[in-house]
């Protein structure tokens, strides 16, 4: 019987045999590199942080025994109301902001590359506060930013001066949305 030479089975040796020597390294590699960060951080030089002394919770000093004056009634139920804490309660919202008809501000909401989402935004935004958006009209403008590329953007108008654009956005800010008062 003769054997003849196969070169796809000579190949496939050739194959294993290359496998095993790149697991070989990769093992290597791998010690090396667990040698490494065992020596970097067993050094004794490495700072540790000492746990004071004594007990972790500490329990906060007695009261002192009421005052037995003080433990007669009021001489009026005002002295028991106490007055409110500043700042309890619901924000304070500013004043609503008063809209005008082509007034010379308005409040930048967003500013978007597609101009078919001007109007999916606007929705969104309006229906988040229907109250605030009720006499709101939405004005886009079109900016032209070169490199940068064109952007829509989406803006509620129109107001009489800076100040009531200025009170729109911080109402639009309390929802978590980005606004800017702008002249148009």
């Amino acid at each position: 019987m003769t054997a003849r030479f196969d070169p796809r089975a000579h190949a496939y040796d050739d194959q294993n045999r290359h496998a095993g020597m790149i697991y070989v390294l990769m093992l290597v590699v791998a010690a090396a590199f667990g040698g490494f960060v065992w020596q970097l951080y067993s050094s004794p030089e490495t700072p540790h942080i000492a746990a004071a002394p004594g007990p972790y919770k500490v329990e906060p000093p007695p009261l002192a025994p009421p005052d037995p004056s003080e433990l007669s009634a009021p001489a009026s139920t005002e002295a028991l109301v106490e007055p409110a804490a500043v700042g309890a309660g619901p924000p304070q919202l500013a004043p609503a902001p008063r809209f005008v008809a082509d007034g010379p501000y308005v409040a930048q909401l967003a500013a978007l590359q597609s101009e078919a989402g001007t109007e999916v935004a606007w929705r969104r935004l309006s229906s988040r506060a229907p109250g605030l958006f009720a006499s709101a009209q939405l004005d886009v403008e079109r900016a032209d930013l070169g490199a940068r590329g064109i952007y829509y953007r989406v803006r509620a108008g129109f107001f009489p001066d800076r100040a009531n654009a200025a009170r729109f956005c911080e109402r639009i800010r309390q929802m978590g949305q980005d606004c800017i008062a702008v002249a148009r």
